[in-house]
């Protein structure tokens, strides 16, 4: 064959494939797509948000309609516009093969509700951030009250941790220690319900069972104080009983020091 022949051929093949990608393109541009599907992530029923809730923002903001074409659907806008919701934290937007597309979205997992001095209120969240409140649910998570004051939601826990200088003068570091653990551990969980943060900046907790003040003092030696404070409740009150106690003392090393009522 000619190579002038072999050239037109290419020529003519590489021109259909153009041709035929273009013409895939302006279909799939066209395609007439719908609302999409929403899928929500949540943590212990915490529903902060649901899918006609996310649903309903997403067509005021004008994002999504039900006679949306692929090509009028902006899905990293959408991804932006989410992700800035305060409850969400994580969110994903694909289409499937066809007419269908989807979200996917991660809430935002509270540990923590903070009751600040100027009356305000806000959560800690599981990745050390704050978080407002919702207007849709309240979480029923741990407590803290006294003398902390933390407005400020664009404050990152973990930068506070990392600065040498900012731990020395920061509270929320201790309080996000704290409600982590109690978070995290099965019995804590279910026994400690308040911290109470006094003006020392030392910390008490207010149990479940119980009507003792728990005196844990610093944050320092977190683990191992409530190591100790857990064998007391085990072996301890088991013995004693949960009313014959009015305080329970852990600030002090390897030891816990009670008074009775």
């Amino acid at each position: 064959m000619n190579s002038w022949l072999k050239n037109i051929l290419w020529l003519s093949f590489v021109i259909l494939i153009i041709v035929l990608m273009s013409f895939v393109k302006r279909s799939k541009n066209n395609r007439l797509m719908g609302l999409p599907t929403i899928t929500i992530d949540m943590y212990k029923e915490q529903l902060f948000l649901n899918e006609a809730d996310v649903l309903y923002k997403l067509m005021d903001k004008q994002l999504v309609g039900e006679d949306f074409k692929y090509s009028d659907i902006n899905f990293e806008e959408i991804e932006a516009y989410l992700s800035s919701l305060n409850e969400i934290s994580a969110v994903k937007v694909f289409a499937n093969v066809g007419d269908e597309w989807g979200i996917h979205i991660a809430l935002r997992q509270p540990i923590a509700r903070i009751f600040n001095l100027d009356g305000s209120s806000c959560y800690i969240d599981k990745d050390g951030s704050l978080m407002p409140l919702s207007d849709n649910y309240v979480a029923h998570v741990l407590t803290i009250n006294g003398f902390v004051n933390e407005t400020n939601f664009n404050k990152n826990i973990i930068d506070v941790m990392n600065n040498d200088s900012l731990k020395t003068i920061e509270i929320i570091d201790d309080l996000y220690d704290i409600s982590n653990y109690v978070c995290s551990d099965k019995f804590f969980s279910s026994q400690i319900t308040h911290v109470y943060v006094n003006a020392n900046k030392e910390f008490e907790f207010i149990p479940r069972v119980g009507r003792q003040r728990i005196l844990f003092g610093s944050s320092e030696d977190l683990t191992g104080k409530f190591k100790k404070l857990k064998v007391f409740y085990k072996e301890g009150m088991a013995k004693a009983g949960w009313g014959k106690y009015d305080t329970i003392n852990v600030k002090y090393k390897n030891q816990i020091v009670c008074s009775k009522r």
